[in-house]
């Protein structure tokens, strides 16, 4: 197990009329540092409420450690409409919503 930045991806559904905004505040509140989806993707979005946060902190890469941040983010995010759908290690050159929505222009 080594120390590694991990990252929550989190969706939230345009239907459920999600509050990515205040979901935001609360996880910088918890010690996580948020990225939220750029506008520039916006036109890309099935529902035009649907949004994207990444939420990240120091941790190690191990599964307990994974499935606990997780775990705390989804307990976060639930209240405002989102759902951490993946969690795990990311690489030192990570480039924001690059998996989800290709390299940027």
């Amino acid at each position: 197990m080594k120390k590694a930045r991990m990252m929550g991806a989190i969706a939230f559904g345009g239907d459920l009329h999600p509050d990515p905004n205040s979901a935001a505040v609360a996880l910088r509140k918890a010690g996580f540092e948020v990225t939220m989806m750029p506008e520039e993707f916006r036109s890309r979005l099935a529902h035009p409420q649907d949004d994207f946060i990444e939420a990240s902190k120091d941790g190690t890469d191990d599964e307990k450690t994974v499935d606990a941040i997780m775990d705390e983010i989804n307990a976060i995010v639930d209240r405002y409409g989102g759902l951490c759908g993946e969690c795990g290690p990311i690489p030192s050159d990570h480039i924001p919503f690059e998996d989800l929505f290709g390299r940027p222009k």
